[in-house]
């Protein structure tokens, strides 16, 4: 009977310390996964600016904070924290000043989507467009969308955010032409 005791105390322990470790974000029926990637492309023509990823939520005491490296995506740790992006100079890196703030609950990651929306993949990237009465300006520059169903490539590119802020081209990806031979 102790043997009996101690085997079911022992599980049900294994089960409670293990229980987070197989626990899973389940996507709903008739949707599918999007996977989306948020960077910053020209980050290296501004050698004395500094990018910082500022998160908050459940998942963290206070807040989380890295230097935003060019050309890669962006992070927020869990799905549920919030990302902000705010900007610095390379004698203060790690100072974030709530005047600096870039952008606000920024989504770098896809989540899922419709069944009925062919959309699989985004790629957005943002650009650095200058300094505008001493703050930082950033702006979406380029977005690329990528679909499951045979559509082709769907590329966004943006102007300046001092000028415009509507899509300034968008592309597909190019069809090959047939070739002609005499």
């Amino acid at each position: 009977m102790k043997k009996l005791i101690i085997c079911a105390l022992f599980s049900l322990a294994f089960m409670f310390l293990f229980s987070s470790a197989v626990s899973a974000d389940v996507i709903p029926p008739n949707s599918h996964p999007l996977n989306r990637c948020v960077k910053v492309i020209n980050l290296n023509e501004f050698p004395n600016t500094v990018l910082i990823g500022y998160y908050t939520g459940p998942m963290v005491d206070k807040y989380e904070s890295y230097q935003v490296k060019n050309n890669e995506c962006l992070t927020k740790g869990y799905k549920f924290n919030s990302l902000s992006i705010y900007w610095s100079t390379k004698d203060k890196p790690n100072s974030v000043e709530p005047n600096n703030l870039l952008l606000k609950n920024v989504e770098p990651y896809g989540s899922y989507v419709d069944q009925n929306n062919p959309l699989v993949k985004e790629d957005i990237e943002y650009s650095i467009a200058g300094f505008s009465s001493g703050k930082l300006v950033l702006y979406k520059s380029k977005q690329t969308s990528e679909y499951n169903n045979g559509t082709p490539k769907k590329v966004e590119t943006f102007s300046n955010p001092l000028g415009n802020k509507e899509p300034n081209k968008i592309t597909s990806a190019p069809t090959p032409s047939p070739k002609i031979t005499p």
